[in-house]
C-alpha cells in the first residue's frame, strides 16, 4: 500500500512505507536556535523536517520567522485562546494534541489550510481515562471535520524503528475512530501532500 499510495507520515520515523516522513523535534523559545542549527541541511530524500511548537503564539511567530527550510511546522494545541491566535499564522502546517477547540478554530483552520492532527502513539501510550479522553477528542473533531471540511491527518508519531506504522494501520486506525476509507486514505496522501506544499 506504501508506494501505491505515496503515503505520508508527517510525524514519524523513516521507513520504506512511506513515500515521505517528517523527523519531528519539539521546540520553544528558550531552545528553538539550537534545535533549528542542529538540523542537517543535507536532506535526504523522502526525509522532511518538522518542529513542534510547544510555547505560546506570541513566541510562536518569532520561532517560525527563523524556521527558514523547515519542512512542517506544527503548534502543540494549548487553551481556547492561544489555539485562536495560532490558527491565524498560515505558516503553520497542523495543530498537534487537538483539544479545546471552537467554531472560531475550525473556520481559522479551514481558511489557512492548517489541519489537525490524529496520532496513534497518543491511543497507544495512555491508559484509562486518558486514552478514553484521546478517543472521545478524536471523534469529537471528526464531527467537526465534517460540518467545517478543515484538514485532518493521520500520523504514526514513531520516534524509532520499532513505532513505525505502516499506511495499512494508519487507515485502519482512522476507521476505527470514525473516518471513512476514503478520508482514512487522504488523511495520509493527499491531505499532508497539500499541507506540506502549500508554503
Amino acid at each position: 500500500m506504501g508506494s501505491y499510495y505515496s503515503a505520508i507520515d508527517l510525524r514519524g520515523y523513516p521507513s520504506s512505507y512511506f513515500s515521505k516522513t517528517a523527523l519531528v523535534k519539539p521546540v520553544n523559545a528558550e531552545n528553538y536556535k539550537a534545535v533549528l542549527d542542529s538540523f542537517d541541511k543535507n536532506k535526504t530524500e523522502g526525509i522532511l523536517f518538522g518542529i513542534e511548537i510547544d510555547d505560546e503564539s506570541r513566541n510562536a511567530k518569532k520561532i517560525i520567522r527563523r524556521a527558514e527550510g523547515i519542512d512542517v511546522i506544527i503548534f502543540k494545541g494549548r487553551d481556547s485562546k492561544e489555539n485562536r491566535e495560532a490558527l491565524k499564522i498560515k505558516e503553520i502546517t497542523f495543530m498537534s494534541n487537538p483539544d479545546n477547540l471552537d467554531k472560531v478554530c475550525f473556520d481559522l483552520a479551514r481558511e489557512n489550510s492548517i489541519g489537525f492532527e490524529l496520532n496513534i502513539q497518543d491511543i497507544v501510550n495512555t491508559q484509562r481515562y486518558r486514552r478514553t479522553k484521546v478517543l472521545e477528542t478524536n471523534r469529537e473533531l471528526l464531527k467537526a471535520y465534517r460540518k467545517f471540511l478543515f484538514p485532518i491527518v493521520l500520523t504514526s508519531g514513531a520516534r524509532d524503528a520499532n513505532e513505525i506504522k505502516t499506511p495499512l494501520t494508519l487507515v485502519s486506525f482512522g476507521c476505527i475512530i470514525g473516518m471513512d476509507i476514503r478520508e482514512a486514505k487522504g488523511a495520509i496522501t493527499t491531505v499532508p501532500e497539500m499541507l506540506i506544499n502549500k508554503k
